[in-house]
């Protein structure tokens, strides 16, 4: 039995030197590195992993000896690199996007549901249920190719306004709503078979919105896809440059394939002008809706200061990958 314990107990105190280095390599996350990258995205499950360490360090440590202190420094310096960035998604801190009122008069208010639905996923009818259900002012679907079109004509009927680009490479976007459009552009902001769009809405108050809806590719490389290897979130910079141009209150929605962790000026560069709807409030996580191990928030909703949250709801899961994120703003 002795020996046993001493076998955990080393095992234990090699997970915590882990824990702890993988920490602090993750902090040199802008480095081009697809580890790097990937240690960035699972800062919950590093944190996750040093509580329970610690806790199970604590519950069978028989006597202290200099090897318990190390490995107690190595489970807290993990949780206090994660929680630096974690932190803004609890209620600790203050909200980025105030709550709405009951000030805020119904056509004030718009809702937006953004998913990804998954190209090679063949079951679209848990997805279709689940919009007809919520009934958002908006909806974006995203890896969007022509069978998914096929399928998500039936809900054309209550939302007579679309755009659509659709491709094989999982990047078609699909874009309905049930206010029109006074302008919709195509963007290729990084590359060809990427597509973004940027609409102007007007309400049904008559107040124009304008809204940016984008699915970026992942900063790892894929053979037979758009890849964003080595690059520096080019997509983002551009969106960025865009908006700071832009008087009209915004939005920005869409898997864009990255974590951020409070990180949106980095990825933007707009000075503090696009708020994350999440500070303050949640994490949110949207994927992976097929394995609570690997689950991280990759789907955002960013808005200018003109607009307050009433809601924010991750939805029960379907037949795709990603959760969908239900939205409601008030301007």
């Amino acid at each position: 039995m002795k020996k046993l314990y001493k076998i955990f107990y080393w095992i234990l105190f090699c997970f915590a030197i882990i824990l702890t280095i993988g920490s602090i390599l993750s902090v040199l996350r802008n480095i081009d590195s697809q580890f790097l990258k990937v240690l960035d995205f699972a800062r919950i499950q590093f944190f996750l992993s040093a509580l329970i360490g610690l806790i199970i360090f604590l519950l069978i440590n028989r006597s202290w000896g200099k090897y318990d202190y190390f490995m107690i420094a190595g489970f807290v310096a993990t949780m206090t690199i994660q929680s630096f960035y974690l932190i803004h998604y609890t209620p600790i801190v203050p909200k980025k996007v105030p709550d709405a009122t009951t000030d805020n008069v119904e056509d004030d208010r718009i809702s937006l549901v953004l998913m990804n639905v998954k190209m090679k996923n063949k079951n679209a009818q848990p997805i279709i249920d689940q919009i007809r259900e919520i009934e958002p002012d908006l909806f974006l679907a995203m890896e969007v190719n022509q069978w998914w079109n096929d399928q998500l004509k039936v809900i054309e009927k209550e939302y007579p306004y679309s755009r659509k680009v659709l491709n094989e490479l999982t990047y078609g976007m699909s874009l309905y709503s049930k206010f029109p459009f006074k302008k919709i552009n195509i963007n290729y902001l990084q590359n060809k078979n990427v597509p973004s769009f940027e609409s102007i809405i007007t309400l049904d108050n008559g107040k124009d919105i304008r809204l940016y809806t984008i699915h970026p590719v992942p900063p790892i490389h894929f053979e037979h896809l758009p890849d964003n290897e080595g690059q520096r979130e080019i997509a983002m910079k551009k969106l960025g440059e865009k908006i700071e141009n832009k008087e009209l209150p915004t939005i920005v929605a869409g898997d864009i394939n990255d974590v951020v962790w409070s990180y949106t000026d980095g990825l933007t560069g707009t000075n503090d002008k696009l708020l994350d709807v999440r500070i303050g409030r949640g994490f949110y996580n949207s994927f992976n809706a097929h394995n609570f191990l690997t689950r991280w928030p990759l789907d955002h909703v960013f808005v200018t200061k003109e607009f307050m949250l009433n809601k924010i709801e991750r939805l029960p899961k379907t037949s795709s990958d990603h959760f969908g994120i239900y939205v409601e703003l008030a301007l």
